[in-house]
């Protein structure tokens, strides 16, 4: 049986996302000037202000356990064929911050160079706090029926191309549901916008995390070079 669902979802900043906005910064665990503080809860406000998160996902019962179906043999890889081997359900997701967003960046753009970068590392928190947050929710939900679910995989981890990122919005409809899109180039629009993968399965899966080691950026990863990760 598959399922097709949108929802808005009600996530903000609060302080305790200061260090992870900083992080997105390359701040480093540097200890931080009032100054700053008081500029990074700033943002984070406008951020929330403007912010409408909302996601759709649809979801796949398999014919064959850790098998793509027809329409979505744009997976390609090993590392995701790796990470659903043991899954007999897949859930396909993406989520968004919203226009807004977007627009209020570049609007403080004109005004605060400054303020438009700490806003941006806002945005990049919230999202992925959003994303957190539905996955939990699916967690939940799954673990009532003794089923057990992988870690989300987006495109452009390990050997899965980034390049899949139109078809993935295609196949979840999110552009009709809730506005995203990609761009000629590749980029998702709204730019807080996030795709992802996570597989559902009856035994308890190997506790696998994500890391440096199976991503396409390795060796040229920015936030490496500063000994720190991407995520958390």
């Amino acid at each position: 049986m598959e399922r097709r669902e949108m929802f808005n979802i009600d996530v903000k900043l609060t302080k305790d996302d200061e260090s992870e906005v900083l992080r997105y910064l390359q701040h480093n665990g540097k200890e931080i000037d009032k100054n700053l503080h008081s500029q990074v809860l700033e943002c984070m406000e406008k951020i929330n202000a403007v912010a409408k998160p909302n996601f759709v996902f649809r979801e796949w019962d398999l014919e064959e356990k850790g098998k793509f179906p027809a329409e979505l043999d744009f997976f390609v890889g090993n590392s995701i064929k790796k990470h659903i081997k043991d899954c007999h359900k897949l859930i396909l997701m993406a989520a968004t911050l919203g226009i807004g967003v977007d627009n209020a960046i570049r609007k403080e753009e004109l005004k605060n160079v400054a303020n438009a970068l700490i806003m941006d590392s806002c945005g990049s928190t919230l999202i992925e706090a959003v994303c957190d947050s539905i996955e939990a929710g699916f967690r939940e939900q799954y673990l009532k029926e003794n089923k057990y679910l992988t870690f989300r995989f987006s495109p452009g981890y390990g050997d899965l191309p980034i390049s899949i990122q139109r078809q993935f919005v295609d196949v979840v409809n999110a552009a009709r549901r809730i506005g995203v899109n990609v761009s000629d180039s590749g980029i998702m629009l709204p730019r807080k916008s996030v795709t992802a993968i996570i597989g559902v399965s009856d035994q308890k899966l190997e506790t696998l995390k994500k890391s440096c080691a199976g991503c396409n950026l390795l060796k040229s990863c920015r936030y490496r070079k500063i000994g720190v990760r991407c995520y958390a």
